[in-house]
């Protein structure tokens, strides 16, 4: 987006309030977040509310950034907030790397199965606009 096109996006920053850093930094790139409760009437940003619908299922951090189009930080001081509040639980992604079960088969099925993913939503987003 360039500056001649008029349209204006609000600091990525601005959605925390500056905050930059957690207290607490337990939450890497690749923790797991879900939903674990209802936000009900709490006063919540649209940013907090956009995580929540995308934490239905269990999602990593860095595809929340992805999925949100904010840095990594950004998404991670807005899920601490979610976290004090009792409304998403985080979880360590497994380390597969040491699983004797994890075949070298698995794993194409896997790579092949989110190309597939990757593939249909790319479509899906060009039918759109």
């Amino acid at each position: 987006m360039t500056a001649a096109s008029g349209d204006r996006r609000p600091r990525p920053y601005a959605a925390t309030g500056g905050r930059t850093r957690v207290p607490d930094a337990t939450v890497g790139i690749a923790t797991q977040i879900t939903v674990c409760a209802d936000p009900g009437p709490l006063p919540l940003s649209e940013q907090h509310h956009r995580l929540l619908t995308l934490c239905t299922t269990p999602r990593a951090v860095s595809e929340l950034a992805g999925c949100m189009e904010l840095p990594v930080g950004v998404v991670t001081v807005l899920i601490a907030d979610l976290q004090a509040h009792g409304l998403v639980e985080a979880r360590e992604a497994l380390d597969m790397s040491r699983d004797d079960k994890v075949s070298h088969a698995l794993m194409e099925r896997v790579l092949n199965g989110l190309r597939r993913n990757y593939e249909n939503e790319i479509k899906g987003s060009q039918r759109a606009n």
